[in-house]
């Protein structure tokens, strides 16, 4: 198989005027506290959904199904996650996360 074996992909729906600026924080706060985590920062893509709308699509690599679950661990014993999380969701108007991995 080739890529990764586990893959997060985050979904966030944002009004298109904070979008750069939400992925800027994204990048600056989040990332690189997620890669200490296990996850490496893939790739994100953005998709207009309706006027002023963009649901921004971020994808998470993790190498394996252990690793999965070590970084769900350290992600919930660090306050800074939940808090980042509260951020997005304050702004927002919808978000999901999908795990997918290989069988």
């Amino acid at each position: 198989m080739d890529g990764p074996a586990v893959a997060i992909i985050d979904r966030v729906t944002l009004g298109s005027d904070i979008v750069e600026g939400w992925l800027g924080r994204l990048r600056a706060e989040y990332a690189p506290g997620a890669e200490r985590r296990g996850m490496r920062l893939a790739g994100t893509w953005w998709s207009y959904v309706g006027p002023g709308t963009i649901e921004v699509t971020v994808r998470w690599d993790v190498p394996d199904v252990r690793s999965f679950w070590a970084m769900r661990r350290a992600a919930g014993a660090d306050p800074t996650v939940a808090a980042w999380w509260a951020a997005t969701d304050a702004v927002a108007t919808e978000r999901h996360r999908s795990i997918c991995s290989a069988s």
